[in-house]
C-alpha cells in the first residue's frame, strides 16, 4: 500500500513539473512571437518611410524610362 502511495506522489510530483516546464515553453515562445511582430511591424514602417522619400516614377512604361 505505501508503495502504490510512493508512486502516485512520484507521478503528481512528475507531471506537475512537466506542466511547469512545458508552461515556461509556451510562454518564452509567446514571447519571441511578440518580439519577431514588433520587429516585423517595424521593418514594414521602416519600408514604408523607405518608399514615400524615393523619387516618384517617371510617366509612361518602365522600359522607356
Amino acid at each position: 500500500m505505501e508503495l502504490a502511495v510512493i508512486v502516485g506522489q512520484a507521478t503528481l510530483l512528475g507531471a506537475g513539473a512537466a506542466w511547469l516546464i512545458s508552461s515556461r515553453w509556451h510562454q518564452r515562445r509567446q514571447t519571441e512571437l511578440v518580439r519577431s511582430a514588433q520587429a516585423a511591424w517595424e521593418y514594414a514602417r521602416y519600408l514604408e518611410c523607405f518608399t514615400a522619400l524615393r523619387h516618384p516614377p517617371r510617366p509612361g512604361p518602365p522600359f522607356l524610362g
